[in-house]
Formats: structure tokens, C-alpha cells, sequence
């Protein structure tokens, strides 16, 4: 990450691209960032970016709490005691990002989880922000809840739009067909809100930068039904299997639409893709499209 990666959007608005983009915004004669990055590699290579430019780092605003956007907050908090703005919700994941693991596997994780894919260092927030209010002059948080629990973008009078995970580039979604979604109707809806946003320039965390965000949302939303389509197949592939007397349990459901999307599952993977695939089940039970019941000790699913 050299400063030649450094990339001007307009105004007072930048991105740093890498693993995962981070966000740039000069104000009060320093600059602050949307989010930090991966892990400290990541941060000392902003850091030595930042020294080059003579630009002081005064505060990280971070959209959510998964660890790929907070994975430099407690470098950069110890260097130089910077201000961290986030949600009251992912504020607890951020000072405890222990949570953030139990959470995606919903035990105490496997060792296999112990890493910073999964769990950060542990870093302080300074600064509790609400959904759509200004942060700092010329700086508003928008609320796009749906990937995650509170997460926020971050909207710039330069009419640039930093976007966190509200949605996710083409490779991406080559690469990981099945997207993680906590709330699949607030996803949606957020989805919504961003294709009528009025900003020229569009950061999304993993992707390019875009221009014109509409066929990009349609790809997320597409993506969206192809699961839910795979899972309502799912219901029904195998009716009437004596092993399945009662509908489908949750794993046949997960290996069923994994292997139709062409995902493979390693530990990590099916916490990540079973808690996805959970949140779209409960998202069809409460809107009444499918039932569950019990049946010698495990839980089936159905169509209604």
C-alpha cells in the first residue's frame, strides 16, 4: 500500500483501496478515517501514508464492527490516541470484540475462530454516534442497518458516500457467493435507501469505487433472491425421504444451497454461511412463507 494507492475522490474526500477500502476525510487540519483496515499491517502502512502526506490522524469513524473494518483501530488508537466514533451496538463489539465470534458460531468459538478474521484487538470508542446525524461538520452518518446489527455510511458534502457493507462488488460476490446478512428485510431496505441517495461517488468496503450505484444494488438484490430461491428448493428437494419425515433440518438446508452456489466450508465459512443462512429462515418464518417443527430432537423446516 504505497502512497500511489492513495485515490482523490474530489474535495476533501479519499479512499485508501486494499482488502478492505478504507475511507479518507481531511477536516480540522487533520484527517479522519472510515474505518482502519484489516489488523496493524494495515495500519502501519497507513500510518507511514499519513506521515508521508505531513497529515495527522485525528479519529476513525467505523461503519461496524467486524473485524475487517476495526482490525487497526487499537494501532492507531495507541500511536496516536485518536477519537473512535461508532453505534451503540457495535460499540460493544468493538470494545469487546470477543463477542463478535460467540456471536457467528453462538457458543465459545473453536480455535479454528481465534484469529483476527474473527476477533480484533480490543480498542475504545471515544464518540457515540446516532444513525443519521451529523458526526462533524460536513460529515453524516446514515443509517444502513441489515449486513450487520447498527451499521452506518458515512455521507460527505462532497456528495461521497462511504457505504461500509450495505452491499458488495462483483469479485466479491464471484468469490463468496453467499454474502453474510444478519436482517435480510433491513438489508433490503437498505439496499433502497442507498440507490435513491443523492452522492456522485460511491465507496463500497469491498469493491470498486462507483459512479452509478443502481446495477450494483440490483446485483445484491439478485444475489438475495438467488438464496432465498435455493433455500425454497431446498424445502422441497427431497419430500416424502423417511430421513426427512417432518421437512428439512438446518444442515441439509445448508449443504443443499452450498452446494448450488458452489461454496465449500471450512470452520470459519460455516459460521459465516450457516448464521446467513439462519437469518434468511427466520426472515421466511416471520413472513409466514415457511413453519418449523420438532421431531426427534431436531428442528425441521417446511413450506407453509
Amino acid at each position: 500500500m504505497s502512497t500511489t494507492e492513495l485515490l482523490h475522490l474530489v474535495g476533501s474526500s479519499w479512499v485508501i483501496p486494499g482488502p478492505t477500502n478504507i475511507g479518507m476525510v481531511e477536516r480540522d487540519g487533520g484527517v479522519y478515517l472510515i474505518d482502519s483496515g484489516n489488523d496493524k499491517d494495515a495500519g502501519r502502512k497507513v500510518n507511514k501514508l499519513l506521515s508521508e502526506k505531513g497529515w495527522k490522524l485525528l479519529g476513525i469513524v467505523n461503519t461496524h464492527s467486524n473485524a475487517d473494518h476495526i482490525g487497526a483501530n487499537d494501532y492507531f488508537q495507541r500511536m496516536t490516541n485518536c477519537r473512535i466514533f461508532a453505534t451503540k451496538t457495535e460499540k460493544a463489539f468493538i470494545e469487546s470484540p470477543q463477542l463478535e465470534g460467540a456471536f457467528l458460531w453462538g457458543g465459545y468459538t473453536p480455535n479454528e475462530m481465534k484469529n483476527k478474521f474473527f476477533e480484533a484487538k480490543p480498542s475504545h470508542v471515544t464518540d457515540l454516534i446516532d444513525a443519521d446525524t451529523e458526526i462533524l461538520p460536513g460529515l453524516r452518518a446514515i443509517p444502513l442497518p441489515g449486513h450487520y446489527f447498527e451499521m452506518v455510511g458515512i455521507m460527505t458534502d462532497d456528495r461521497v458516500a462511504y457505504l461500509g457493507d450495505a452491499m458488495f462488488g462483483t469479485a466479491i460476490l464471484e468469490k463468496h457467493p453467499i454474502p453474510y446478512i444478519y436482517d435480510l428485510a433491513r438489508y433490503r431496505e437498505t439496499i433502497e435507501r442507498i440507490e435513491s441517495l443523492d452522492a456522485d461517488y460511491f465507496v463500497i468496503s469491498h469493491g470498486d469505487v462507483e459512479r452509478n450505484i443502481q446495477s450494483l444494488a440490483a446485483l445484491n438484490l439478485q444475489r438475495v433472491a438467488d438464496i432465498e430461491g435455493y433455500i425454497m428448493e431446498a424445502l422441497t428437494a427431497h419430500r416424502g425421504d423417511s430421513l426427512a419425515p417432518s421437512g428439512q433440518a438446518f444442515e441439509d438446508i445448508l449443504s443443499y444451497v452450498c452446494d448450488k452456489m458452489g461454496v465449500a466450508l471450512d470452520v470459519g465459512q460455516y459460521a459465516l454461511t450457516g448464521t446467513t443462512i439462519r437469518s434468511f429462515l427466520s426472515y421466511l418464518s416471520n413472513s409466514g412463507r415457511i413453519v418449523y417443527q420438532f421431531a426427534d430432537n431436531k428442528m425441521y423446516w417446511t413450506i407453509k
